[in-house]
């Protein structure tokens, strides 16, 4: 359609080109579009991931590549490889915790998930400041059985203005059964109860 967004894009969006995209001064903010195997950076102790046996188990294992972004201790966060979104990154622990309903209400998982947020904040700063500063962004927690991996990871999407109707108002859309917001997870383990108020669907 001349001139303007056709339905398709209205509804999906367009595809980022993960070569192209730029911040605010027009310089490249995301890894090249190829992929790295993982390794722990200088000063980070390797650990055991193999009673994890899920992609993100064997990418921190380094038998499948990723884009990185950036490395914890504890966290490790990377390019999504079906990007809906600019910037469109996952932070997931390197503890094995399979999805929200293994959260518990202990200060240790409080401290995870803030973790999580910071550093999911930390990459829209310095790959999407704009979005970051108009609260433009979406940084949800897919809930069983619609998550599509079993090991838990925050997805970090960026503009969220810029992204497709279905995936802005549909699977990533906190509040509904399918999605919850990292500060809704939060606020919900602190507060004692389990992360998800929903009931485990198995």
């Amino acid at each position: 359609m001349a001139g303007g967004l056709s339905c398709f894009q209205i509804l999906f969006g367009n595809n980022p080109n993960t070569n192209d995209i730029t911040n605010n001064n027009n310089q490249p903010i995301i890894p090249p579009s190829t992929c790295i195997y993982h390794k722990p950076p200088p000063g980070v102790t390797p650990k055991d991931y193999s009673d994890n046996t899920s992609v993100f188990g064997k990418i921190l294992n380094g038998d499948l590549p990723s884009g990185p972004y950036h490395e914890t201790s504890e966290l490790y966060s990377f390019r999504d490889k079906s990007p809906h979104a600019k910037l469109h990154a996952l932070v997931i622990p390197k503890r094995y915790i399979q999805n929200v309903y293994s959260l518990t209400p202990t200060k240790e998982d409080v401290a995870l998930i803030q973790d999580m947020r910071q550093l999911g904040l930390d990459l829209l700063e310095e790959q999407q400041p704009r979005a970051l500063e108009e609260e433009d962004y979406i940084l949800c927690f897919h809930i069983p059985p619609f998550n599509s991996v079993d090991h838990l990871h925050l997805h970090v999407l960026a503009p969220a203005s810029e992204m497709g109707f279905v995936y802005r108002y549909g699977k990533y859309n906190s509040g509904t059964r399918w999605c919850i917001g990292d500060l809704e997870v939060i606020e919900r383990l602190e507060g004692g109860m389990v992360a998800v108020p929903y009931a485990r669907p198995f």
